[in-house]
C-alpha cells in the first residue's frame, strides 16, 4: 500500500526519504515521485508525452543485405512479437522507469507450436524490489531471506523479466 509520503511533507522529511534512497531504501522515493505525478498536472503531462513517444507503428525488419534465413527470422520475429497480448501497454510499462530509475515486467511463458511464446507480461510495482546491498545495480525481489552468500532478496528469474533501467544519469540505480 502506497503511503503517499507527500502528506505533511516538510524539507526533513524529504531529506530522510532521499537520504534512504542513496542508503538503498527507494521505496519512499518511489511512492513521492507516484504522489507528484498524480498531483501536479504538469509533471504528469510532461511524462505522458515521454511515455506515449514510444507508441508507434512498428516493424522487425532484417538486416542490409539480408540471407533468405534472415529475411524467414525477421518475419517470423515480427508475428511472434505481434502476438504478444496488448504489446503497446507493454512498452508504455516499460517507460514507468522514466521517474523511477527502472521499471520491472514479470513474463509467464507458454508454448506454442514448439516455441516459447510470452502468455502474459505485467508490470509490477518497483515497491516489489530491493537493490543488492553490495552493489547498488543490481535489482531483487524484495524478501527478508538471504541467498548463500547472505544477500538479502531474491534474484530476478532469468528469462521471467524484463527491466527497463532508465540512464537519466551515471552512478547507482
Amino acid at each position: 500500500l502506497q503511503s503517499h509520503p507527500t502528506r505533511g511533507l516538510t524539507p526533513s522529511k524529504l531529506a530522510t526519504i532521499l537520504d534512504a534512497a542513496e542508503q538503498g531504501d527507494l521505496t519512499a522515493q518511489f511512492d513521492l515521485f507516484e504522489d507528484m505525478e498524480e498531483k501536479d498536472g504538469h509533471i504528469a503531462s510532461e511524462m505522458g508525452k515521454r511515455r506515449r513517444a514510444l507508441i508507434l507503428d512498428w516493424e522487425i525488419t532484417a538486416p542490409d543485405n539480408p540471407s533468405a534465413q534472415e529475411k524467414r527470422n525477421a518475419e517470423q520475429l515480427g508475428e511472434l512479437v505481434q502476438s504478444i497480448p496488448d504489446f503497446e501497454d507493454v512498452l508504455f510499462d516499460a517507460t514507468d522507469a522514466i521517474g523511477k530509475g527502472f521499471a520491472n515486467l514479470e513474463i509467464e511463458w507458454h508454448r506454442d507450436d514448439g516455441f516459447w511464446l510470452a502468455k502474459s507480461i505485467t508490470h509490477r510495482p518497483q515497491s516489489w524490489f530491493q537493490l543488492h546491498r553490495g552493489y547498488r545495480q543490481e535489482l531483487r525481489l524484495r524478501s527478508n531471506t538471504t541467498d548463500e552468500h547472505g544477500i538479502q532478496g531474491a534474484p530476478l528469474t532469468p528469462f521471467g523479466w524484463i527491466t527497463h533501467i532508465h540512464k537519466a544519469k551515471s552512478g547507482y540505480l
